[in-house]
């Protein structure tokens, strides 16, 4: 799939759905992105339809980040988020490098859901978008308090 395969209302559409997502994903993580490396952020209203893009720019410190840097890059667009209630995200990151990194993209993926959970805010999927193609990752099911 790629973003050529986006029904003209996909914005009217849920981005909880993996496969539109995806399709959306590799709309907004352009291919220069993905080889300098980017970490972005669609945010999503009430019912998971596309409002805003925000992408991070990661180039020249990619080779150097650490799941803590999730952190950082979303404090800003979870700073915001808190203002409006019931919003979600589908976040991604566009890295060079093979399409299977599970040292980066795991972690990332878990400190993405970890701090969504801490914030209250809906994380519908974190998705890999390489110079070779976007796939989701399957994100850890956080812990339930007790």
């Amino acid at each position: 799939m790629t973003y050529l395969n986006l029904p003209k209302n996909w914005s009217t559409l849920a981005l909880s759905d993996p496969e539109l997502a995806t399709d959306v994903v590799d709309l907004f993580v352009n291919e220069g992105e993905r080889r300098r490396g980017v970490f972005t952020a669609l945010i999503c209203d009430e019912q998971d339809r596309y409002l805003a893009a925000i992408g991070i720019d990661l180039s020249g410190h990619f080779n150097d980040l650490q799941p803590s840097d999730c952190a950082v890059a979303l404090k800003p667009v979870l700073g915001a988020l808190q203002e409006y209630p019931r919003r979600s995200l589908l976040l991604a990151l566009g890295r060079p490098g093979p399409p299977e990194w599970p040292e980066v993209d795991t972690e990332w993926a878990k400190a993405a859901t970890h701090i969504c959970q801490a914030a209250n805010i809906s994380l519908l999927g974190f998705y890999i978008a390489t110079p070779t193609q976007v796939h989701p990752l399957t994100l850890p099911v956080p812990a339930q308090p007790i």
